[in-house]
C-alpha cells in the first residue's frame, strides 16, 4: 500500500470494489447487448433501408449495416414487421441499453465519491 493511500476498513474496500466492478459490466454492456439483443432489429432495419436506399456506390455494395444482414432472425424480422415497429422497437431496445448505462455511470460515480472520503 502507498504511503499516502487512506487506509479503509476491509467491508469498505469490498464494497467499493463491488460497486467498481458493477460499474465497469454495466457501462460495458453496450456493445454486447448491441451484438446480441438489438441484432435481429438491426438487421431487419438495415434491409428495408437497403431496399428502399438501393445498391451502394460500388457494384452493388450493401451500405447498411452488414453484421446481420443475412442472417435468418434479421430476414424474418424484417418479413414480420412493418417499418415503423420495427423502428419503435428499436427504439425500446436503446432505451433499455440507455438505462443500463447511465445506471453504469451512477453507480461507477457513487464509487469515486465514496472512494474519496
Amino acid at each position: 500500500m502507498a504511503a499516502d493511500a487512506v487506509a479503509r476498513p476491509a467491508t469498505q474496500s469490498s464494497f467499493l470494489r463491488t460497486l467498481y466492478i458493477l460499474a465497469a459490466i454495466l457501462n460495458a454492456s453496450g456493445v454486447p447487448y448491441a451484438l446480441t439483443i438489438l441484432r435481429r432489429t438491426n438487421g431487419a432495419l438495415s434491409r428495408k433501408a437497403h431496399r428502399l436506399a438501393g445498391s451502394g456506390p460500388r457494384n452493388g455494395q450493401i451500405i447498411a449495416l452488414r453484421y446481420a444482414f443475412h442472417e435468418r432472425r434479421s430476414v424474418e424480422r424484417d418479413r414480420g414487421m412493418g417499418t415503423a415497429e420495427a423502428i419503435e422497437r428499436w427504439g425500446w431496445h436503446n432505451y433499455v441499453r440507455t438505462l443500463v448505462l447511465v445506471l453504469g455511470t451512477v453507480v461507477g460515480a457513487v464509487a469515486v465519491a465514496l472512494d474519496g472520503k
